[in-house]
């Protein structure tokens, strides 16, 4: 039996570590790691009886290295426990959980709940198998899950480009990206008022794409680490598809 306990700040690490030690002594030794790779390595190698994983890590992030996990051990059973509870995070561990056969035990929790919550989240995750979220975020469990263009969408929308070069780089008709950003608006907007007597005014009123880079900000459907990675994604490619168009017009 052990636990494993992945988190790259020492003083937090140390910190769940006592509080394993002493609530669960069946369940040790406990196994420490730093980051996600290492994490990852360990968890398939010794299939501990719980992981803890903090979701920012380096080397992996917590959510990757379950994605790796999962792959290798579905049986193994993870407790996010993070102070970055955003939807983007969330997003990825509910496709994970619902890709995985068969669908793993977790639980997730943000770090600023008391002890004895956290106590309960484990004893819960380990001991009875039971699935574990945190109230606060019941909410974002249980909006409608974005697809994979949905998410790559809202960083294009946020990095400012338009429908043609959005369907140039996802290799789609324009009027499939119209029809797949309607659908991720109305996932967004759940209480928009299409079909009512404000549709008229609320089109005159608002800018969806502005409105949908707001809502995405405000849930964390993004952050400036993706938005940053898909920015240099894009710039090479818009170098190259540059390239490719002044051809066509040659």
């Amino acid at each position: 039996m052990s636990i494993l306990i992945a988190e790259d700040n020492e003083a937090q690490r140390r910190y769940v570590c006592g509080i394993v030690s002493e609530t669960f002594p069946d369940y040790l030794p406990i196994i420490e790691a730093s980051d996600g790779e290492t994490a990852t390595r360990i968890a398939v190698e010794e299939k501990p009886d719980l992981a803890i994983f903090d979701i920012q890590m380096p080397k992996l992030s917590g959510v990757k290295a379950a994605r790796a996990i999962w792959r290798e051990y579905p049986g193994a059973r993870i407790i996010f426990w993070t102070q970055f509870p955003h939807e983007i995070y969330i997003n990825e561990i509910r496709k994970i959980v619902r890709s995985t056969v068969p669908q793993p035990t977790y639980g997730f929790i943000h770090k600023n709940n008391p002890q004895e919550r956290l106590i309960r989240f484990i004893s819960a995750v380990l001991e009875d198998g039971a699935d574990m979220i945190d109230p606060a975020f019941k909410d974002s469990f249980q909006r409608p899950l974005l697809t994979e263009f949905e998410a790559e969408a809202l960083r294009y929308l946020a990095l400012g480009l338009s429908n043609w070069a959005i369907s140039r780089k996802c290799s789609l008709s324009l009027r499939g990206v119209e029809s797949r950003l309607s659908t991720l608006y109305e996932k967004l907007f759940p209480e928009h008022s299409s079909g009512t007597e404000a549709e008229e005014y609320d089109k005159l009123a608002y800018n969806t794409r502005t409105r949908a880079f707001f809502e995405a900000l405000r849930r964390g459907l993004i952050n400036s680490d993706e938005l940053e990675k898909a920015h240099e994604e894009l710039d090479g490619w818009i170098h190259r598809d540059r390239q490719r168009f002044d051809q066509t017009r040659q």
